[in-house]
């Protein structure tokens, strides 16, 4: 349910119309949004059913602000997509368990929008993310989202781990992200030592 009626009027992003409302229509239990009102924020992912290009071939369109530039439609935020699906982050101010609905603001849909998933806004949806978490004052997570405890301190590579290693970037094994000839070696060690650092063990099996 959104206050826009109709595509034109309805914001190209929510958060530069922080004061609208709107509200989520729940069809599933209750019990599978346990917890999110610990959330500050969520994104919606809907389709953009009010298009009315569906059929186009289009490739490119003349972003609003691109002063009559045509760039690529994947380029854009534009609604019309070779894929009709929208991401949007708003702002969650309640889960009405009663009335089975979620209630939101900040939002750019229009009225009717189907929705097909939501996901919790995390602080690590934010580019540039680093241990320790540091939660943005605007932004609200339960304390779980923050904790460290999951985190090693360091990551050593014992010398036969090195030399297999080695031996997959220069057997092609790990072609064509990592390969000799773009950094491989180090660049797989890298990504090794970030996965490590947070243990990806399931937490019963963490020791």
């Amino acid at each position: 349910v959104s206050p826009f009626a109709k595509r034109m009027g309805t914001p190209r992003q929510g958060a530069v119309v922080p004061s609208s409302r709107g509200m989520i229509r729940i069809f599933v239990p209750m019990e599978n949004f346990e917890g999110l009102e610990h959330f500050s924020h969520i994104w919606v992912i809907f389709e953009f059913h009010a298009n009315t290009d569906m059929c186009s071939r289009k490739t490119k369109i003349k972003p609003p602000r691109g002063g009559g530039q045509k760039v690529g439609q994947l380029a854009t935020r534009s609604p019309h997509r070779p894929n009709p699906l929208g991401l949007s982050l708003v702002k969650l101010d309640a889960v009405d368990t009663t009335g089975k609905l979620l209630r939101i603001s900040a939002l750019d849909m229009v009225n009717g929008t189907p929705v097909y998933d939501i996901k919790p806004c995390v602080p690590w949806d934010i580019p540039g993310y680093r241990i320790p978490v540091v939660v943005p004052p605007c932004m609200k997570v339960p304390p779980w989202v923050s904790q460290t405890d999951d985190a090693m301190l360091g990551v050593i590579f014992a010398e036969d781990a090195m030399r297999d290693l080695k031996s997959m970037v220069l057997q092609g094994r790990i072609a064509p992200l990592y390969t000799e000839s773009n950094d491989g070696m180090e660049a797989a060690k890298r990504t090794l030592c970030e996965v490590l650092l947070h243990d990806p063990r399931a937490s019963h099996k963490r020791g």
